[in-house]
């Protein structure tokens, strides 16, 4: 029998190496293309009531942009204040000062312009029934500071009278006034930064968070933004006065801040400002994983050679949305809505990751959830 020669040998070995190749196993190709960094069951979410935490923020909020003065009364008269034996007119002028805004005065003012006068006495003006002003004025402007001490939070007064005219009893004093104006001086405060720090069970079980807001009094509308944690914007524009309760449920974290910023000119007074925590109850609320990347995967990532995959299994739905939202460099909601049955799939980078993240699934609807994996995917 003749045996096998150089080139046979060479032919029978390439053979060897072809079908050897068949047999190498289906997942190791794969495996250099994807890095699973977690893979963990669900289960349940959702099928709870509420349960509420009350954070409180200020129980003033005053806020001003732009306001060197804001009138608090105005008339534009003519208006006549007379003194004699059998002649008497006066004026009284009404106006109010929120509670908000009596200590962050800075000054109060009444002016208005004298059109005529006899000089037969003085003219005199009282705030809250002390005497600040008794002088024997000429025609002209006047202006006078009222003094701060004798303000009260609430309903104040300012009366105009004349003094008597004296031994001149066959004529009355008076005087003729017009553009009556008190204006009320604030220290302007364009924006006011709260922090509030949530526990790792709250944020498991957050459904949502409401800004509550007791009442609003307007002196100027002007456009308001609401921020959190500097970066994400939960209201923006003027706030209604009958109902402003802006909601939001993305972007919270352990240790979190919110900003109230004018952005135009405006002057807002608010009381009894507050954070509402919707938290859910009587079964699972959320679903929270952390998870890490390396640095040299995160490169990768940055450089668009590498994204992140995030795959979830979902059996049963709900009417009410799901959201998924990573928490990486900056907080973003992956998917928030209404997904069918079967493997929902959400893609992140690298500018939205960093070396520790976390994932959280949550709902206010009842959802049976399967698996959920988190994976690196080579591009």
């Amino acid at each position: 029998m003749k045996g096998f020669g150089v080139p046979e040998l060479v032919i029978v070995a390439g053979l060897m190496l072809v079908l050897l190749a068949g047999f190498v196993p289906s997942g190791t190709i794969e495996k250099q293309k994807e890095n699973l960094l977690f893979s963990q069951k669900v289960g349940a979410l959702g099928a709870g009531t509420y349960d509420y935490k009350h954070i409180p923020l200020a129980d003033e909020l005053l806020l001003s942009k732009g306001i060197e003065g804001t009138p608090l009364y105005e008339q534009a008269g003519p208006l006549e204040v007379a003194r004699g034996v059998i002649t008497s007119e006066e004026h009284l002028l009404n106006f109010n000062i929120p509670e908000s805004t009596v200590s962050q005065l800075d000054s109060l003012s009444l002016s208005f312009d004298v059109l005529e006068t006899n000089r037969y006495g003085p003219l005199k003006v009282e705030l809250n029934g002390h005497e600040v002003v008794s002088e024997y004025l000429s025609p002209g402007d006047f202006r006078v500071t009222l003094p701060l001490e004798y303000i009260r939070p609430g309903e104040n007064s300012v009366r105009i009278l004349a003094g008597s005219s004296g031994w001149r009893l066959w004529s009355p004093t008076y005087y003729v006034i017009k553009n009556v104006r008190i204006k009320e001086a604030i220290t302007p405060e364009e924006e006011r930064t709260f922090s509030f720090q949530l526990s790792e069970e709250e944020l498991n079980s957050l459904d949502k968070v409401r800004i509550a807001i007791g009442s609003i009094d307007a002196s100027l509308e002007g456009d308001l933004a609401i921020i959190l944690n500097g970066e994400r914007i939960v209201f923006e524009g003027i706030p209604g006065r009958a109902t402003f309760s802006p909601t939001f449920s993305s972007g919270l974290r352990q240790n979190n801040t919110i900003t109230f910023k004018l952005l135009e000119d405006g002057s807002y007074a608010m009381r009894n400002v507050k954070l509402v925590l919707f938290l859910l109850k009587g079964g699972r609320g959320g679903f929270s994983k952390e998870f890490h990347i390396s640095e040299e995967d995160l490169a990768l990532m940055r450089e668009g050679k590498e994204e992140g995959v995030v795959e979830l299994e979902v059996k049963s739905t709900d009417d009410a949305p799901l959201r998924v939202v990573l928490e990486g460099e900056v907080p973003r909601t992956l998917y928030e809505g209404t997904p069918e049955r079967g493997t929902l799939v959400l893609r992140f980078s690298g500018s939205e990751a960093t070396t520790t993240n976390t994932l959280r699934i949550s709902s206010a609807g009842d959802y049976y959830l399967g698996d959920v994996s988190v994976k690196l995917v080579m591009k």
